[in-house]
C-alpha cells in the first residue's frame, strides 16, 4: 500500500511548475507575436515607405536573419551563461526591438529594428524550450514541449488580432510596438523564476540546484534521484562538429531534409504573407479573414494534435500532416477567384501543418539525436531552420509577384514527395527509449 502511495506521489506535479511554465512560455508567445505582427502591418508599411517586392522580403526576413548570429553566439556560451539569465537578456532585447519598430522613420531603420528583434527571437526559440524541459518533471516534459509550440501559435493569433484592429487606421506602429507588453511580462517573470537545476548541477552548484528542485518536485527522493541522474548523464563526453558531421551524419542528413520540408512546403507563405496573397488575388476584403483563419488553424490544430503524438507516433503524424496539405494547396490554385474556397483552403492547409509537421518536428529533433550530439545538433538544426526560413521569406514576395498563387502547386508537389520520403526513411520513435534510438544509429553506422 505504501509503495502505491509513493508511486502516486511521484507522479504528482508541484503546482508552482505550471506558473513557471506559463512565464517561460511567454518566450514562445513573444516569438509568435513578432512573427505574426508583420503580416497585417506589412500593407500599411508598404504604403508608408513605398516598399517594392524585394524590400517587403527584407523587412520580413530580417527578423529571421537576426536570429542566426544569436543562435551561434549563445550556443557557444551555453556552458557559461545560465538559461534563465539568457532569457532575461532576450526579454530586454525584445523590449528594445519593439520600441525601435514602433518609432521607425525609414525602411532601413525598420529593417535594423527587425534585426534586433531577431536576436531576441533566436534566444527565445532556442533557450525557452531548453529551460522548460530542464525545469519540468519527467511526467509532463513532453506536454511542456508541445505547449511551448502552442504558445508560439497563440502569439501569432494575438498579433493578427492586434493587426486587424489597427489595419483600418494604418496604425502599424501600434501593431509592432505593442509587442513590448508581453516582453515586459516575460522579462519580469523570468527575474522571478528559478534558474535551471540541470545547469546549476553541471556548474557544480549542487546545493543551489537542490533548493530549486525542492520548489518544483514533490518528494525529497525525487530531488535526490534527479540530481544523481543529471550527474551521471554529464559523464558522457559531448560530440564536436567533426563527429557530428562524421559519425552522426546519417541522422543529421535526415534532420536537414525534414527541416527543408518544414520550411519549403510553404507555411511561412501563409503566416507572413496571407494579406499579400489575397490582395494579389483581388480579394483584399478576405485578407483579414484569411489571417485569422491561419492563426486559428495553428492554435486549434496544435491543441488537437497533443494526444495523438504518442498515440499515432511521430512518423504517422508527419505522413498525415504532409499528405493533408496537398489537396488544400491545389484547391487554392484552382479556385483562387472564389474567396470562400480560397479562405477555407488556406485554413485546411495550415491546420494540417499544425496537426503534425509543426509540433512533431521540434519534438523529433532532440529525440532522434544521440545524447552526446544532442546539444550541438539542436544548435545546428535550429540555425539551419532559421536560415531556410529567412531565405524563403526573402524571396517569396518576388516569386509571388512573378507567378502568383501558382506557387502553391510547388508546395503541394513537395508535400507529396515528403510523404514518400518520410514513409521510406524516417525512423519511428514511438514507444522507444532514447537509448534504443541511439543504439539504432550506432548499429546502422557499424
Amino acid at each position: 500500500m505504501e509503495e502505491v502511495q509513493d508511486t502516486e506521489k511521484k507522479m504528482k506535479t508541484a503546482p508552482i511548475v505550471y506558473v513557471f511554465a506559463i512565464l517561460g512560455g511567454f518566450a514562445g508567445l513573444l516569438y509568435g507575436y513578432d512573427s505574426g505582427a508583420i503580416s497585417l502591418a506589412l500593407p500599411s508599411i508598404t504604403n508608408a515607405f513605398g516598399l517594392n517586392a524585394a524590400e517587403k522580403g527584407l523587412v520580413v526576413s530580417f527578423l529571421l536573419f537576426g536570429a542566426l548570429p544569436s543562435i551561434v553566439v549563445f550556443t557557444a556560451l551555453e556552458k557559461k551563461i545560465e538559461r534563465r539569465n539568457v532569457l532575461i537578456v532576450g526579454g530586454i532585447v525584445f523590449i528594445v526591438g519593439s520600441i525601435m519598430s514602433a518609432i521607425a522613420g525609414s525602411t532601413a531603420f525598420l529593417m535594423f529594428a527587425r534585426l534586433v528583434l531577431g536576436v531576441a527571437a533566436g534566444i527565445a526559440n532556442m533557450y525557452g524550450l531548453i529551460y522548460l524541459s530542464e525545469l519540468a518533471p519527467k511526467n509532463i516534459r513532453g506536454l511542456m514541449s508541445s505547449l511551448y509550440q502552442l504558445s508560439v501559435n497563440i502569439g501569432i493569433l494575438g498579433a493578427y488580432g492586434v493587426g486587424a484592429y489597427n489595419l483600418a487606421n494604418d496604425a502599424w506602429r501600434w501593431t509592432l510596438g505593442l509587442g513590448v507588453v508581453p516582453a515586459v511580462i516575460f522579462t519580469v517573470g523570468m527575474m522571478c523564476s528559478p534558474q535551471s537545476p540541470r545547469w546549476l548541477i553541471r556548474d557544480g552548484q549542487i546545493d543551489k540546484a537542490r533548493k530549486v528542485l525542492k520548489k518544483v518536485r514533490v518528494t525529497d527522493q525525487e530531488v535526490e534521484d534527479e540530481i544523481k541522474d543529471v550527474q551521471n548523464s554529464l559523464k558522457t563526453k559531448e560530440a564536436g562538429l567533426g563527429e557530428l558531421f562524421g559519425k552522426f551524419r546519417p541522422v543529421l542528413t535526415l534532420l536537414f531534409v525534414l527541416t527543408a520540408f518544414q520550411v519549403f512546403t510553404g507555411i511561412n507563405a501563409a503566416v507572413y504573407y496571407a494579406p499579400e496573397i489575397f490582395h494579389n488575388l483581388g480579394l483584399a476584403h478576405a485578407s483579414i479573414i484569411a489571417d485569422f483563419g491561419v492563426g486559428a488553424a495553428l492554435v486549434i490544430s496544435t491543441l488537437v494534435s497533443l494526444p495523438f503524438i504518442d498515440r499515432l507516433g511521430r512518423k504517422k503524424l508527419l505522413e498525415i500532416s504532409l499528405g493533408g496539405q496537398v489537396l488544400p494547396a491545389i484547391a487554392m490554385c484552382i479556385w483562387s477567384n472564389n474567396a470562400t474556397i480560397a479562405v477555407i483552403s488556406i485554413f485546411l492547409y495550415v491546420f494540417m501543418f499544425g496537426f503534425g509537421l509543426g509540433p512533431v518536428f521540434w519534438s523529433y529533433v532532440p529525440e532522434i539525436l544521440p545524447l552526446k550530439a544532442r546539444a550541438l545538433g539542436m544548435g545546428v538544426i535550429t540555425f539551419t531552420q532559421y536560415l531556410f526560413n529567412a531565405l524563403f521569406s526573402l524571396v517569396f514576395p518576388i516569386i509571388l509577384e512573378a507567378i502568383g498563387i501558382n506557387i502553391f502547386y510547388f508546395f503541394a508537389a513537395l508535400s507529396l514527395f515528403a510523404v514518400w520520403y518520410i514513409h521510406k526513411y524516417v525512423l519511428e520513435t514511438k514507444g522507444k527509449s532514447l537509448e534504443e534510438i541511439e543504439s539504432y544509429w550506432e548499429q546502422k553506422e557499424a
